[in-house]
Parts: C-alpha cells; structure tokens; sequence
C-alpha cells in the first residue's frame, strides 16, 4: 500500500457534499479541447511515434473564494499507421493560498491500450508560485499505481503578451523518477513554446513546438523508447 498516504490526503482535502442553494451560486466554467500533435510524449516516454489526435472537456467550480475543483476527460488516439490510444478522467483540487502561493492535490485514472504503460491511478500533489503575472514556477511529485513508482517535476512558466489578442507561453522543466518503467534519477529535461491567439473571448487557437532530451536513456523495459523528441502540434480550445 505504497500509495495509502496520498489517497489518504486527497480523500480529507476533498469538499463535502453541498447543498442545492450553495450549487446554484457556484460559478462555473467549461472548456472543450480539441488537440492535434505530430508525436506522444508523456513524462519523457514517446508512447505513440506517429501523430496523435486528442480531445478533452474540462469543469472548473469555484468552491469558495480560495478554492478550486476542476474535473474532467481525456482521450487521444493515434492517427497515424500505429494503433495507441488512452483515455482518462481527471480531478484536481487547489487552494489560493494568496495572490502568489497556490498548492493543490491532483487524482488521474488512465487507462492505455498497446502501451508499455500499464492502467492506473497516478495521485499527486504541487505547488506554484507566482513571482509575477508572467512568472511562475511549479513544483509536484506524483505516485503512479500503473508503474507503482514515484514521477516528479520543477518547471517554469514565461509567458509574454503580444497584442490585445496573442501571447507567448514557454515551459521548461525538469523530471525525477523512482524505478519508473525502467528510469532512475533524472529522467528528462524539456520545454514548449506555444502562441496563442483569441478568436473571440470563448475560441482560441495554440499552435505549439516541444522537446524533451533525456538524461536516464537505460530504460530495459520491452517497449520503452530511449531516443529525444521533438514534436509540434495545435490546440482548438472553446470555452462556455
């Protein structure tokens, strides 16, 4: 019962169960996606090598002031001459701690179908901190039930606005596994550069460039993929 802690805080974090005037006054948002990518990397593993397309709706509910719940679905399937596909349902919980500091919990069930990648719950917790509106740095560690191993991460957000319209967004980080398929240490480093740009306030368009450069490359797992990837894709995103 390596993972007993994790569920463990997630489950006393949660919200209890509103009533139906408390529900009304929630605000709510919702936000459908629509992806289109040239390659799959997950965590620094490459889990389909021809393109990928992918669609996700996702809620977000303000509990309170200081506290958030998202909940949502994913699926991506390959396109190309492979035959990978997933699909997951997500919850994220995270509370504002100030205009600087957020910390969350997170729970994900994924299923995988011919992947090396086995079905599970990954549980996780993370912090972000805000030096400015267009800095941030994330911290996270997350258990994953699948692999019954450790993944975690430092990444940075940069983002510059262009027009009243567009901006730019940069992600760069860096993971540490524990026995994950085969990886120990330092897994990868990696980045995306991505552009948005608003066609009205409720669709946007992202294209978007990636890359991840392994630093653990021995993974002897039957079917992991120890090469670099780079990839680039685009997000069709509209909101309610």
């Amino acid at each position: 019962m390596k993972y007993a802690l994790p569920l463990a805080l997630l489950v006393a974090c949660l919200p209890a169960q509103l009533s139906a005037d408390v529900e009304n006054d929630i605000p709510l948002g919702i936000e459908a996606v629509t992806g289109f990518r040239s390659e799959y990397v997950y965590r620094g593993f490459t889990l389909a090598e021809d393109s990928v397309l992918d669609f996700q709706i996702e809620a977000e509910i303000a509990l309170n002031d200081h506290t958030l719940l998202n909940v949502g679905g994913w699926y991506a399937t390959e396109t190309g001459r492979g035959d990978y596909d997933e699909a997951a349902g997500f919850a994220k919980l995270r509370f504002l701690k100030s205009e600087k500091l957020t910390i969350g919990l997170s729970a994900t069930y994924r299923s995988f179908n011919h992947s090396v990648f086995e079905d599970g719950v990954d549980l996780g917790i993370f912090g972000t901190y805000e030096f400015c509106k267009d800095f941030g740095i994330t911290a996270g560690a997350y258990y994953d039930t699948g692999a019954e191993a450790w993944y975690a991460n430092v990444e940075t957000n940069w983002s510059k606005t262009i027009s009243d319209k567009a901006y730019f967004s940069l992600k760069t980080g860096v993971s540490y596994v524990n026995d994950y398929y085969g990886r120990d240490g330092i897994n990868d480093v990696y980045s995306r550069l991505s552009l948005t740009y608003h066609i009205s306030e409720a669709v946007s368009v992202t294209p978007f460039i990636g890359a991840s450069l392994l630093i653990d490359d021995d993974s002897t797992v039957p079917g992991v993929i120890n090469d670099d990837s780079a990839y680039g894709g685009i997000w069709f995103v509209v909101r309610f």
